[in-house]
């Protein structure tokens, strides 16, 4: 069995400053995306008659559709978030120091997805289009961060040579391509129609699909 000695010699001839236990930092961030995506149904409710007297029938109905329509998109982006971090680490065999902070500061911004939907349901109601610019401002950071994360395991891991070319540059552009989406949505939040915010979200899937399809037809020769 090797020693801790030994295992700090071999974390720095592969460019390992700090030794982190893999599981507590594992643990620890799923906890933050099960709490961030549980609070994301804290502000859901039904219309009273205190909100209904105030908003009108139709604002009522308005403002609850809008508080579930914002629910389930962050709900299903905060879970894709967790999907691509699961797929990220579990090619992780030694924690970095560089890792973890880029870890916290991704969870730093998975923490701020209850406020940013609370923003973004009210944007909905065509109140401001800054609130959508900063929801997207939200899931850029969260993206810019996987990305780097992405990009350091992939090389302290040497996923090039363990997993070959193709794989190891598909799981960089699947942070990538998300990043480049919900970045260039900031600007367009403030000439896009309130209803467009989701759909242009969606323009992921096909990006991501081509991106694969490239990246999987220019890898097959070398397999």
């Amino acid at each position: 069995m090797k020693d801790l000695g030994e295992l700090e010699g071999q974390a720095g001839e592969r460019g390992l400053v700090d030794l982190f236990p893999h599981d507590r930092v594992v643990f620890f961030s799923d906890a933050v995306f099960a709490i961030a995506i549980t609070l994301l149904a804290i502000e859901l409710k039904l219309p009273d008659r205190e909100m209904i007297e105030h908003l009108g029938a139709n604002g009522a109905s308005g403002e609850v559709t809008a508080l579930f329509v914002s629910y389930f998109i962050s709900f299903a982006v905060t879970g894709l978030f967790w999907v691509g971090h699961m797929q990220t680490w579990r090619h992780v065999r030694q924690v970095s120091g560089k890792l973890v902070w880029t870890n916290l500061l991704q969870l730093m911004f998975v923490a701020l997805m209850p406020f940013a939907t609370r923003e973004y349901s009210v944007y909905f109601a065509g109140e401001s289009p800054g609130r959508f610019a900063f929801y997207a401002f939200v899931l850029a950071g969260i993206s810019f961060f996987s990305f780097v994360s992405r990009r350091i395991v992939v090389r302290q891991e040497q996923l090039a040579e363990r997993l070959g070319q193709g794989p190891a540059r598909w799981l960089v552009w699947r942070g990538l391509v998300p990043l480049v989406v919900f970045t260039a949505t900031i600007p367009l939040a403030f000439v896009l129609p309130v209803w467009c915010g989701g759909f242009v979200f969606m323009t992921i899937f096909p990006c991501l699909a081509l991106v694969k399809c490239r990246i999987l037809r220019t890898s097959l020769p070398a397999a």
